[in-house]
C-alpha cells in the first residue's frame, strides 16, 4: 500500500487526479496539503463520505502523517520550497507543478544526489503529450525550422509551459536550429511578435478561457511543413501518466525529469 500525501489537493488537478487515485486499491491517501480550505475534510471535496483526513498548510502536519510519497501540484510560488523540504524530509516527491527556473532544478539535481529521496520532475502527464516531445525530437533533424505554439487556460500562471520547454530542450538536443532570435535583418515592429526563444526555438503562448492544455511544433522545410500536434480536453488525461509515475517511480534514480523516463519508442 502506497501512502501519499497530495499537494495543492484543493486546485483542479489536486480535486480531479484526488477522484481517480481514492479508487485504487494499492493507494491511499493520508494527507492533504493547500493554501486554501484548511481544516476540510478531503472527503468533502470529492464529494464522498467524511475521511477524517483535513486539508492542512502546515508542512509538520505532513511529516506526523508519515507519507511514502507527496505528490505535487501546488505552484511556482512554492512549489521549490516544497521540494527541498521533502528531501530534507527524506520523502519521496512526484511534482506536477511547473514554473521551476533551470537553476532551481540544477540545485535540486544536486541536493537529492546526497539524499535517500528520489525526485521526479513531470511537466506533463499526459503520455500523448510525452509522445508528442519525442516524436518532434525524432522529427528535428530532417527539417530546417522549428516553433512551438502552446495554448492553455486563462488561470495557468507560467508562460511559457513546463512542456513547450521540455519540447525546445528535446528538439535542441537533436539539432540547434538557430543561434540567434532573429534572423538577419528580421525585426520585431511590435515587441515580443516573435514570441519567446528558448534552446533555439520560438514560442509562443496563448491563454484564453475555454482551453485546457494545447501544443503544436510545426517543422518547416523547402516546400512542406510538419505539425504535431496535441490536445488535452479533460483533466482526465494526466491520470494515466500520474499512475504510471507512481507505479514505476523505484526503479528510476534519485532525480528523473519528464514521463519519457518511463516510455520508450
Amino acid at each position: 500500500m502506497k501512502k501519499i500525501a497530495l499537494f495543492g489537493i484543493c486546485g483542479k488537478m489536486g480535486r480531479s487526479m484526488l477522484s481517480e487515485l481514492i479508487l485504487e486499491e494499492d493507494i491511499r491517501i493520508i494527507a492533504g496539503f493547500d493554501k486554501i480550505n484548511i481544516g476540510t475534510d478531503i472527503g468533502i471535496l470529492t464529494g464522498r463520505e467524511i475521511s477524517g483526513i483535513k486539508v492542512t498548510d502546515n508542512h509538520e502536519d505532513i511529516k506526523l502523517a508519515k507519507p511514502d510519497l507527496i505528490i505535487d501540484f501546488t505552484g511556482p510560488e512554492v512549489v521549490y520550497k516544497n521540494i527541498l523540504w521533502a528531501i530534507d524530509s527524506k520523502i519521496d516527491i512526484i511534482v506536477g507543478a511547473t514554473g521551476l527556473t533551470k537553476e532551481e532544478l540544477d540545485n535540486v539535481r544536486e541536493k537529492v544526489k546526497k539524499s535517500k529521496s528520489k525526485v521526479f520532475i513531470v511537466p506533463n502527464f499526459s503520455i500523448g503529450a510525452v509522445l508528442m516531445v519525442m516524436l518532434s525530437s525524432l522529427a528535428a533533424s530532417y527539417f530546417e525550422n522549428c516553433e512551438i505554439i502552446e495554448m492553455h487556460h486563462d488561470k495557468k500562471k507560467d508562460a511559457p509551459s513546463g512542456t513547450a520547454i521540455a519540447t525546445s530542450i528535446a528538439i535542441n538536443e537533436k539539432k540547434k536550429f538557430n543561434a540567434s532570435k532573429f534572423l538577419t535583418d528580421e525585426k520585431e515592429t511590435v515587441e515580443g511578435s516573435r514570441g519567446a526563444f528558448s534552446d533555439g526555438i520560438h514560442i509562443h503562448s496563448i491563454r484564453l478561457p475555454g482551453l485546457l492544455a494545447h501544443q503544436s511544433v510545426i517543422f518547416g522545410s523547402k516546400g512542406q511543413t510538419l505539425t504535431i500536434r496535441h490536445d488535452s480536453i479533460d483533466r482526465s488525461s494526466f491520470y494515466p501518466g500520474l499512475i504510471l509515475a507512481i507505479r514505476n517511480l523505484d526503479r528510476l534514480p534519485n532525480f528523473s525529469y519528464g514521463l519519457e523516463a518511463l516510455i520508450e519508442i
